[in-house]
C-alpha cells in the first residue's frame, strides 16, 4: 500500500492531510485495525508546495507531449516516473545496473527518512529549474512567474 500522510487535529484525532490521502484511506473498512510506522515529517507544507510544482508540471508535460506507442499501444505518462525523471534531471539519483549489464540512472529517494531538509530546499530549486529549461521551454514563464503560480496553487489547496 502507498504511503498516507495524516495531520494531528487540535482534538488529538488523526486526519488525512490531502483529499489524496483521504481516498487512499477510504480502502479500509470502517472498524478495522491497521497498522502503520510514524514519523514526524520534516516540513510537510513545503513538500506539497514541491508536488504541486511537480503536478503543475507533469499536467503541462502530458498535454503537450508526443507519446509514443510500444507493440500498438499508446504508452500513458504517469505522474511517479516523471517525478523520478525530473528528480533524476535535477541531480539527486545514482547508478544501478540491471540484469543485462546495463547502468541506469535511479532517482534518489525523497522521503523524510532518507533526505534532510536542506537537501530538500536544493531539489526544490533545481526541480524548478528543470521544469523550465525541459517541460515549459518556449512558454515565456520565468522563475519568479512559476514561484508565484506555485504558490498560488498552494493558497487554493
Amino acid at each position: 500500500m502507498s504511503e498516507i500522510h495524516l495531520l494531528k487535529t487540535s482534538s488529538g484525532v488523526l486526519a488525512p492531510a490531502s483529499e489524496e490521502d483521504a481516498e487512499k484511506l477510504k480502502r479500509f473498512k470502517v472498524g478495522s485495525v491497521v497498522r502503520g510506522k510514524f514519523a514526524q515529517m520534516r516540513n510537510y507544507l513545503f513538500f506539497r508546495k514541491w508536488w504541486a510544482l511537480i503536478t503543475f508540471a507533469f499536467d503541462q508535460w502530458s498535454d503537450t507531449a508526443e507519446m509514443p506507442t510500444y507493440k500498438g499501444q499508446r504508452v500513458q505518462p504517469v505522474i511517479n516516473r516523471f517525478r523520478k525523471d525530473v528528480t533524476i534531471l535535477a541531480g539527486y539519483c545514482h547508478p544501478v545496473a540491471d540484469v543485462n549489464g546495463g547502468v541506469h540512472l535511479e532517482a534518489d529517494s525523497i522521503s523524510f527518512a532518507n533526505m534532510e531538509e536542506e537537501d530538500f530546499e536544493k531539489l526544490y530549486s533545481k526541480t524548478i529549474d528543470v521544469v523550465l529549461q525541459k517541460i515549459l521551454v518556449g512558454r515565456g514563464y520565468t522563475e519568479e512567474q512559476l514561484r508565484n503560480l506555485i504558490e498560488q496553487t498552494m493558497a487554493f489547496s
